[in-house]
This record gives C-alpha cells, sequence and structure tokens, in this order.
C-alpha cells in the first residue's frame, strides 16, 4: 500500500450538456459568384478546348464512350467548396465530377457530347454556369504525365524495387462513375495483365507460427495478386489499387496510355535505423494490470523483458531479416521509458506489449511493402481487440509529399475500422531523403511524433535537428507531438531519432486510454494535444509536449478541463449553452486568465488519397454574449469560411481536423465582458462529395468530434476546479474510471 499513486484529486470532467442545433442559411451561387471581367475570355478558352477535345476525341482512352479530362480552377480565387463547377460539368452536358485533382477536378466525360459542352460554355443558360466558366481556367485531357504526376517514366521507373526481372509499383485504378465505364476499365485490365504489361506480384512475406518455427506457411491459404485484388475492390466499391510487377519503362508507358490507371506509384518498403548493442536488463516491475501496446517493429529479442510480452503475432520476417536491435529497443521504452532516463521529465508509468514482427533490418534483402504490412496489421488488431494503442516506430522513404501515401491512407482505414490509436513517428533526416514527414506520418488517424531536445534541467526543449517535420500531404499539420529524441535505452545505450520518443508518447497514450470511462482515439489524442504547451503549431515540435508533471487524464493544477463528444450532422450548425465563466477569472469586471479548446474530427477522407484529402472540416469556437442579443467568439477566429479559400487554408489550416484554439485573456489588463455564462459553437462542412456519389450533406450522415475546454485563472487559483464543477452541477461527471469528483469547500 505504500508504494501506491496517491489519490487523482481532479480528474478531467465530462460534459453532460446536449447541444442545440440550428440550421445556417445555405449559400450558394449567384450573380455575384461570377468573375464579370473573366467571363468573356473563360468562354472563349474553354469553349476552344471542348471543340479541340471533340475534335480529336478519337485518340483519348475512351471507355464505353466516356474519358477522363483535367479542370483546373482559377487558384487565387476559386478553390472553394461553394465554386465547385458543378452546374457546367453536369450530367446535362454530359459530364460528371469523379475525384478532386491538383488545383481543380477529374471530370467523367462523354465523347460524343464533348461539342454539346463547347455550345454550353459559349450561352450559359444561368448564372451558376456563368459562375463556372469564370472560376474555371483549364480544360485539357488526363495525359500520361498527369497520372504520374508531373514525374518522368524514367524517375518514377528508377524508384521502384527490382523483383523478379521486373519493377513493383502500386497502380490506383482510374474511377469512373457510370457502371459501363468501370466495366470497360476491368476488361482494360484484364487485357493489359494477359499482355503481361502488368505481370501478377503475390504476398511476399512469410508468416511463421511462433519463435521457434523454422517452418512457413502462406499469409493466405489462397494467394491473391495485387491485379485481382484491385480488380475485386473495384468492381464493389468504384476504388481499386494493388500492387503489380512491369517488366519494362516500355511496359509502364503502355499501361499509362492505356488510361486504366489514375495513379501510378513505386513501392517503397519499411524500414529504420538500427540502435547500438548492449545487455539485456531484467525488468524490476509488476506488470500484471499494465496496459497493452501493440509494437510494430523488429520484434523483441530481450529474454528479460518476455514478462513485459502480452502477445505475439505470427512473424512477417524471419529472427535473421528483423531489425532485432530497434525492434528490442523500442519495447523497452514503451515497458519502461522512465526508467532508463531518469534524467528527463517523464511520467512513471509501465506498459505491456504485444510484439509484432514485421520490420526488416537496412542491411537484409528482405521487403515489406505497404499492402503486406497493411494485411498483417489488419490480422493483429482482429486478434487482439484489447490492444488499443499500436506503436509504429518505422518510415518509408516518401515518393510524393503533395499526395496521402498507400500506407497512411490504408493505416487510416484500418484504423477507424478497428477504433485503434496508430502512435506513428515522423520520420529521420536522411542525406538522401526529403524534408516532409515520412510515411506513414500522412496517417490521418494517428498521433504522429517528433523529436525534441532536453534542457538542463531535463525538460523539453529545442527540435531535434535529427527528426523531420512538418507539414504533411494536403497541408497536414505533423507532427502533432514531440519528446525527447535522444534517449538512453535496453543495453544502456544511447542512441537519436524520431523512434523513440514515439515509444514515449505511445505508453503515455495507452495509460491514457485506460484511465478514460468512454475513451475513444480522437479523445485520447485532444487529451495528449491540449496537455501539450504550445499555442501555435511549431513545423518541428508540433503542439509540443504532452506531459510536464501532469497526466493527460487530470487537470494542472490552477485549471479545470472539460471534455465530451459529439455526433453532428454536417450543415447543422450547434451550441453548448450554459457553460459557466468561473469567478476566477473574473476580476473588476474583466475577464482574466487563459482557455484552451482542442478539438478533433474523425473526418471522412477522399478515397483517392489525393488534393483535398480530407472531405469534412470542423468549425468551433468559444462565444461570450454581446450586444443585441449576439455573441461573438473568445477562442476561434469564425473566419474560415469568410477568408478567401487560399488565405484560410494557409492562415487557418482550415481543413485540418484538429482543432486548437489558445488566448491569453490577461494581456492588455483583461478583456470586457458581459454576462456569465459562455457558449460552444461547432459546425461540419462537407465538400467533394461527388466522388463517394452523394448529393448532399443528409448523405454524409454523423460526423465524430472530441472536444477538450480547458480553463485557467491568472494566478492558477485551484479553487476553479471546485467552483466549476460546482456551477455546472448535473451536467459534468468524472471522466476518470473509478473517480468520482471530490469537492473541496475550503
Amino acid at each position: 500500500m505504500a508504494d501506491r499513486a496517491p489519490p487523482l484529486l481532479n480528474p478531467v470532467l465530462s460534459l453532460q450538456m446536449e447541444p442545440k442545433p440550428e440550421a445556417p442559411t445555405a449559400r450558394g451561387k449567384s450573380q455575384r459568384s461570377v468573375v464579370v471581367a473573366r467571363l468573356p475570355t473563360q468562354q472563349r478558352v474553354l469553349s476552344s478546348s471542348a471543340r479541340s477535345l471533340y475534335s480529336s476525341r478519337s485518340t483519348l482512352p475512351s471507355f464505353a464512350g466516356t474519358t477522363h479530362l483535367v479542370v483546373r480552377m482559377f487558384s487565387e480565387d476559386s478553390l472553394a467548396p461553394t465554386h465547385t463547377p458543378d452546374d457546367l460539368f453536369s450530367p446535362v452536358n454530359g459530364c460528371r465530377l469523379v475525384a478532386p485533382y491538383r488545383g481543380g477536378y477529374l471530370i467523367e466525360a462523354d465523347l460524343e457530347r464533348l461539342d454539346h459542352l463547347a455550345r454550353a460554355i459559349e450561352h450559359p443558360v444561368n448564372y451558376p454556369v456563368q459562375a463556372d466558366i469564370s472560376r474555371v481556367e483549364s480544360l485539357s485531357s488526363f495525359t500520361p504525365a498527369d497520372r504520374i504526376r508531373g514525374r518522368t517514366i524514367d524517375d518514377l521507373w528508377q524508384a521502384a524495387p527490382e523483383e523478379d526481372g521486373a519493377r513493383l509499383f502500386v497502380v490506383w485504378l482510374a474511377p469512373f462513375r457510370t457502371p459501363q465505364a468501370r466495366e470497360v476499365l476491368l476488361e482494360r485490365v484484364d487485357l493489359l495483365s494477359r499482355q503481361q504489361i502488368l505481370l501478377p506480384s503475390f504476398p511476399s512475406v512469410r508468416l511463421l507460427s511462433g519463435p521457434d518455427t523454422t517452418g512457413s506457411r502462406d499469409l493466405t491459404s489462397q494467394r491473391q495478386s495485387g491485379i485481382a485484388r484491385a480488380m475485386r475492390n473495384y468492381r464493389n466499391t468504384g476504388v481499386g489499387r494493388g500492387t503489380v510487377r512491369i517488366a519494362s519503362r516500355e511496359a509502364l508507358g503502355a499501361l499509362l496510355a492505356s488510361g486504366a490507371s489514375y495513379r501510378v506509384d513505386p513501392v517503397r518498403t519499411v524500414r529504420v535505423a538500427a540502435p547500438g548493442e548492449g545487455t539485456h536488463p531484467a525488468i524490476p516491475v509488476d506488470l500484471d494490470n499494465a496496459p497493452i501496446v501493440g509494437v510494430v517493429d523488429g520484434g523483441l529479442h530481450a529474454p528479460s523483458y518476455a514478462p513485459a510480452e502480452a502477445w505475439r503475432a505470427p512473424k512477417l520476417v524471419t529472427d535473421a531479416e528483423a531489425d532485432r536491435r530497434h525492434g528490442s529497443a523500442i519495447s523497452s521504452l514503451v515497458v519502461q521509458g522512465h526508467a532508463w532516463n531518469t534524467n528527463r521529465l517523464l511520467p512513471d508509468l509501465n506498459c505491456r506489449i504485444g510484439t509484432v514482427q514485421a520490420v526488416p533490418a537496412r542491411n537484409t534483402n528482405a521487403r515489406v511493402d505497404e499492402q503486406d504490412l497493411i494485411d498483417h496489421l489488419a490480422a493483429a488488431m482482429r486478434a487482439h481487440p484489447e490492444t488499443k494503442i499500436w506503436n509504429i516506430s518505422a518510415n518509408q522513404v516518401g515518393d510524393d509529399p503533395e499526395t496521402v501515401s498507400l500506407l497512411g491512407h490504408e493505416l487510416t482505414v484500418l484504423s477507424r475500422h478497428f477504433g485503434v490509436l496508430p502512435v506513428v513517428s515522423v520520420g529521420n533526416v536522411a542525406a538522401s531523403g526529403g524534408t516532409s514527414p515520412e510515411p506513414p506520418a500522412d496517417c490521418e488517424a494517428a498521433i504522429v511524433v517528433g523529436g525534441r531536445q532536453a534542457d538542463a534541467n531535463g525538460g523539453p526543449a529545442d527540435p531535434c535537428p535529427r527528426c523531420l517535420g512538418g507539414p504533411g500531404p494536403d497541408g497536414m499539420l505533423r507532427p502533432d507531438v514531440s519528446w525527447f529524441s535522444q534517449l538512453r535505452m535496453l543495453g544502456g545505450v544511447t542512441d537519436v531519432g524520431s523512434s523513440y520518443p514515439t515509444a514515449l508518447v505511445s505508453s503515455l497514450a495507452a495509460h491514457t486510454f485506460e484511465n478514460l470511462r468512454n475513451p475513444t482515439p480522437d479523445l485520447v489524442k485532444a487529451l495528449l494535444v491540449s496537455a501539450s504547451e504550445l499555442e501555435e503549431h511549431h513545423p518541428q515540435l508540433g503542439w509540443g509536449t504532452p506531459y510536464h508533471g501532469t497526466m493527460p487524464w487530470s487537470c494542472a493544477p490552477g485549471t479545470v478541463a472539460l471534455t465530451w463528444t459529439a455526433q453532428l450532422l454536417p450543415g447543422v450548425a450547434y451550441y453548448w449553452t450554459g457553460i459557466p465563466i468561473p469567478p476566477e477569472m473574473v476580476h473588476n469586471g474583466k475577464l482574466l486568465g487563459r482557455a484552451t479548446l482542442t478539438a478533433v474530427l474523425k473526418p471522412v477522407v477522399s478515397p483517392f488519397a489525393e488534393t483535398n484529402y480530407f472531405a469534412t472540416r470542423l468549425e468551433t469556437s468559444l462565444q461570450q454574449p454581446a450586444k443585441n442579443g449576439e455573441w461573438k467568439s473568445l477562442l476561434g477566429s469564425m473566419m474560415e469560411s469568410t477568408l478567401p479559400e487560399n488565405d484560410a487554408r494557409e492562415n487557418l489550416k482550415k481543413w485540418q481536423p484538429l482543432r486548437r484554439h489558445c488566448r491569453d485573456f490577461t494581456k492588455g489588463g483583461g478583456l470586457a465582458y458581459s454576462g456569465n455564462q459562455l457558449r460552444l459553437y461547432a459546425r461540419v462542412y462537407a465538400r467533394d462529395l461527388y466522388q463517394f456519389g452523394w448529393q448532399s450533406n443528409s448523405d454524409v450522415g454523423a460526423q465524430e468530434v472530441a472536444f477538450v475546454l480547458t480553463l485557467r485563472g491568472p494566478n492558477d487559483e485551484p479553487s476553479i476546479y471546485n467552483s466549476t464543477a460546482q456551477m455546472l452541477g448535473n451536467f459534468v461527471e468524472s471522466a476518470v474510471i473509478n473517480q468520482d469528483i471530490e469537492i473541496n469547500n475550503q
């Protein structure tokens, strides 16, 4: 009993209020949407393009009489969803929007109606069509260069790994809306396969049934090629991608010319950098009830850590191939990182691990490509539903910094399906690498971790120059958080890299998940970000470090934190009213102290992992009453929907699913206020619904959002917790398991 931690006096609070929904007035295209000065010129330019395409239609790839065109918008003023050109490129004119594309849209067009489209441009029937014409910059065919995103065939070829006399690529099949075009595309892919332009690629790895097993068994009882997988998924969903082998540059060119591909990427292998050697210490801790972290790495090969292993998945790579040193080092930090690093400010937390031996060492010829790893993780997550946090301290060399990787996208889909939270390293700086986060650090569902140095007192300090920074593709704010990147680990060695703070965050996330009454992956993410210290996102530090002496599931001294999750319908404004202003924040008619609002949306993402990756976004703010019954924002600019789209994306990170607003009211002597209550506003917006076959917001369905609102008095008054809990009364309860709210009236 003497070793037990003291009771948690101030758990984070769970807000039990129901929001009030209101339907705002919808905006649409009107006469004011027309850029009058550009309209005549664009009528000539676009009608000429449409007629030229019609004249050369016999040379364009045709699928049941349709082809793909690229529409590019004027980037300075026409990228907002309200300017989507769906009135011009509509079925009436033989067109259908299919997917977002860089600076515009991919269009499915009827070849024999392109002349009708030209006439529609020359003689627009209404203001919405005029608005579309004035905002579209160009109309062109979807060329082979477009399909490989401007790279050369030679560059793409050289970037792909070799296998059996060919090279490996991930082919994303071209999306079509009409069933007839989809069927023709599948026939075209089958023909390319029979012509041996596309060669089958099977899962290249073997699963070993146990640590001492020398025999192997196939990954699946019936090995399915990447081509077959892509065709099956395409037939079922209209979206298909798979790993294929291509024997020559000429065959790659033939694939691109066929029109069957939407995107072609070189296969990327997963690797980590190995730490030094050392002896294996014993673990002097009782781990029976510790939470479990799934560690996806080079396996656990330290006998002394066997008691910390809760489960072990079949091996994806053999012991001879695995990055054993790195896997064991990461495992030791997940289990007891604080014990290895007593000179760092770290929480005293211990975890068990589930071992997923899936990452080969750099000096082996073993290859684990993206789809192999995803298939293996799916099996492990299905077998171990009790494991909610998955540590992935391995990265790929990024291919295209503007597109979401296959691994990042598939890991998002997998994580959302199983309700788990991946914790992923941002990647390390390399002489031959880029400067952007390395996949799967572009996984939307993950907490992405960067590195930082320690100060003389063992606290977090400057960015680590060895770790990569953000942003990620489509403006992703990466990393989310950061922690110590130079750590001591298994064997007593010290190493530097983004892998190691990832292990620390995994442990903290696992305990946060374990301590909450109603945890969700996004609520855990919101709490860790809310516990971090930075008010603005830093490209290398993220929002900071999620531990400064207080666990994320408890309130720091002098603060009170309200948490909740909600299901919000797109297009509806929601208001949580009656949030009290703590008296500790009011002095002489002025509002003082600080407030922080962190919200994480579980977004709908594009199945094509391209431009406009996030199809839903969140706008939220904390508000106070103003004159004439109106409300004004205390936290959050509320300008995401009013600024020009480019400015809102760049300055307000409009489409990023994590929203964080911070404000110090004490600056300038305080903020004048009226009333004694606050309200919280939230609204979800949607875009590019056509890519899912949806017509309206009602098709999107409710979107899940996790909120954390933290209030702090100007002098860190400890009474703020009690006063807020008392004023909320029955509308609040402890968010922490087995811990009720304790009110101290002294």
